[in-house]
């Protein structure tokens, strides 16, 4: 238990500490934001490995007549360990890319209170924490997404904080719905819904993959990911990656095996769309990714295509499509966060934005470029990168649930993929070359190092998948 609160506070803790330190104390600020979220890495790495060893990790209570509590599974562990994980690399990350760059203090208070949110939505045990977590957690990333006060930065805020906002509402009333048809709302013992009539139940379906969906990307409700993209890079790194669209996509996988069970989705005619829907976000974002010439925004919109090979494993209500669910959520965080950090390192030290205008820029910045064309390897789906084994495992699923065609869209985005990635590596290569070596420096070497350490961690995935499949397994065992 003790782990469990250390891992849930550090990010408050340490947020509220830097909040107080003067902002001219650069140095002990980052000290502070190194120590806090290793901290908080730590800690969850304990909790974590207790969970998958089978052990109850728990704090539970009542707010007047609603129980509430934070009681970790194997699939909150799992969640758990991405955002953990990678949020001490985009704390490195972020020493150099904030280093010349304004009210740092106000980043890194906010960014280290994001941290403990985002693990309260993983470590959840029952609906009401869940939906606090999520609620919150929208408010405490709204101060990034906005960090550089522009009217673009802005507009951004409006549209992050309506749509979420949006979102956790219809959550609110699924929420009441199901509390007031089962008498419960923990997610331990079983699914909430299992024995409930099945009267009425495809519109709570619908409402809460509606709310969950906002976070979670699926078209048409997804329109406040890329606007997000005037956050500074770290920042769209963890929305894109681990924060906010992970705690979308998991909220959707709660529901659909911990609210209603697999076997109930299975009987309903909403959720026998739901795979449909999933393959039309992945072919329609990844085509309007190849469209975009901003990088951030083709980025962006690559975010909405992947987090749908996410769901596309958990709606098709199999062990294999679940299994590749899990790890696509693990291999994809890894490498969309190390070409979030290649695009903020291109865009602060040649100043180019648009793939257009990359022209060279492979040669300025030869060991971005190379780290960037690994990473872009991997989103293809092509070994030895790790992503392959959760697409592996999301056409086993399909074909198992009887959807062949869904395993030919896998094949399809990646084709796709291949045309969004490709052209900008080859433009980057393009025009004269350059002796000007950009990548020197303390400031280039803290945002580099991560995105190279990142990139490692995918391929010994890639070449060693069995370092993290206990922990998929224990989440197919949890729900099958």
């Amino acid at each position: 238990m003790l782990s469990l609160i250390l891992a849930l506070s550090c990010g408050m803790a340490g947020g509220l500490i830097v909040a107080v330190i003067p902002q001219t104390r650069s140095r002990l600020r980052n000290l502070v934001v190194l120590i806090f979220t290793t901290a908080g890495m730590i800690f969850t790495w304990r909790v974590a490995l207790r969970v998958f060893a089978g052990e109850n990790v728990a704090i539970a209570g009542r707010i007047g007549e609603l129980p509430w509590s934070i009681n970790p599974d194997p699939l909150g562990a799992v969640f758990g360990l991405i955002a953990a994980t990678l949020w001490l690399f985009a704390a490195v990350y972020s020493f150099g890319y904030m280093a010349e760059k304004h009210e740092q203090r106000t980043y890194y208070a906010f960014l280290l209170i994001s941290f403990s949110v985002t693990l309260g939505v993983a470590f959840s045990g029952n609906l009401l924490v869940l939906y606090l977590f999520y609620e919150l957690l929208t408010f405490v990333t709204y101060p990034l997404v906005i960090h550089e006060r522009s009217s673009e930065a802005v507009k951004a805020g409006a549209k992050y904080i309506l749509y979420n906002l949006g979102g956790a509402s219809v959550i609110l009333v699924a929420i009441i719905i199901t509390y007031g048809r089962a008498g419960s709302l923990d997610f331990a013992g079983g699914p909430i819904l299992a024995n409930s009539l099945q009267n009425g139940l495809d519109w709570l379906l619908l409402l809460f993959i509606i709310g969950f969906g906002v976070k979670a990307a699926i078209m048409p409700l997804h329109r406040w990911l890329p606007a997000a993209m005037a956050a500074p890079t770290p920042v769209s790194a963890l929305l894109h990656a681990v924060a906010v669209v992970y705690a979308g996509v998991y909220g959707v996988l709660r529901v659909v095996y911990s609210v209603f069970g697999h076997e109930l989705v299975g009987r309903l005619g909403f959720g026998t769309i739901l795979p449909f829907v999933a393959a039309c976000t992945i072919i329609v974002g990844v085509i309007i990714a190849a469209k975009q010439d901003v990088l951030k925004r083709r980025l962006a919109y690559q975010t909405i295509s992947h987090l749908s090979y996410i769901l596309l494993g958990a709606f098709t209500l199999q062990p294999w499509g679940l299994a590749g669910a899990m790890l696509h959520m693990i291999s994809y965080s890894t490498l969309k966060t190390t070409l979030f950090f290649c695009a903020g390192i291109i865009a602060e030290q040649s100043g180019a934005t648009k793939i257009s205008k990359m022209g060279g820029v492979g040669w300025l910045l030869p060991k971005t470029m190379a780290v960037f064309s690994i990473a872009a390897i991997g989103m293809i789906g092509i070994l030895p990168l790790n992503t392959f084994w959760g697409k592996y495992y999301l056409m086993k699923g399909s074909v198992a649930a009887g959807m062949w065609p869904l395993a030919l869209v896998l094949i399809v985005s990646g084709i796709i993929n291949a045309i969004c990635f490709i052209p900008v590596v080859v433009n980057a290569f393009r025009g004269e070359r350059t002796r000007i070596n950009g990548e020197r420096g303390s400031r280039v070497t803290l945002m580099l190092a991560p995105a190279i350490l990142l990139v490692i961690v995918a391929l010994l995935m890639g070449l060693f998948p069995g370092f993290v499949w206990p922990g998929v397994q224990a989440v197919v065992n949890l729900f099958f």
